[in-house]
């Protein structure tokens, strides 16, 4: 795994579906010394692939909170409005921040699908903006890194790119100084990561 360094605060995991990035998301988010992980699973894939309970009500966030694994499932507080469940959910992971010592990690797949160009929720970018000052980081995994807001690229301070086939989704890394040629021919599994505050590039396959 990418050994993760203090400075780092939002990280983009990118790459096509079955490269190995939700992989590499979950053993991560296993063996990092995290106190919090604060994870939107509107799907339910977090919880069924590690096996633990998602929290649909505020009695289920406190105990998830004590537990250190927040899987949040937005569809009981917030029946088909995912967008203000997003929003909610950065809002309570940015407060709790602030009461719970350590590290922290707030994680959201595909967040394009609730933040767009015209509507970026303030919790959100207090999140990414913020983070930092409570211990809490951002990890953002995407097959299309170019639907992301620019509020998320551009606080982008950490970069992990399994294959990538698009040329348009070839473009941040691309704009970030990767080799996009090296990205679109990756193997299943394989990664290229950069550190954008320091330029230096980690190259790796994860173990299955």
């Amino acid at each position: 795994m990418l050994a993760v360094a203090n400075k780092r605060v939002v990280t983009i995991v990118a790459g096509l579906s079955g490269t190995g990035k939700s992989t590499f998301a979950l053993r991560y988010l296993v063996n990092a010394p995290l106190d919090v992980r604060f994870i939107f699973d509107p799907e339910g894939e977090y919880s069924a692939r590690l096996q633990l309970p998602g929290a649909a009500t505020p009695y289920d966030l406190a105990l998830a909170l004590c537990r250190g694994w927040v899987l949040f499932d937005p569809h009981t507080l917030f029946a088909g409005r995912l967008e203000e469940a997003f929003a909610f959910f950065c809002e309570f992971a940015y407060a709790k921040s602030e009461q719970i010592p350590g590290r922290k990690v707030l994680v959201v797949d595909e967040a394009w699908k609730y933040v767009t160009v015209h509507k970026q929720p303030e919790e959100l970018a207090l999140c990414v903006q913020s983070g930092r000052k409570r211990g809490l980081e951002c990890m953002f995994n995407t097959q299309v890194p170019n639907k992301l807001v620019s509020a998320i690229r551009n606080e982008c301070s950490e970069l992990v790119c399994f294959r990538l086939a698009d040329d348009l989704c070839l473009e941040l890394p691309r704009s970030r100084g990767m080799d996009a040629e090296e990205i679109g021919a990756l193997p299943d599994l394989a990664f290229v990561a950069r550190n954008l505050d320091t330029g230096g590039e980690l190259r790796g396959k994860i173990k299955v």
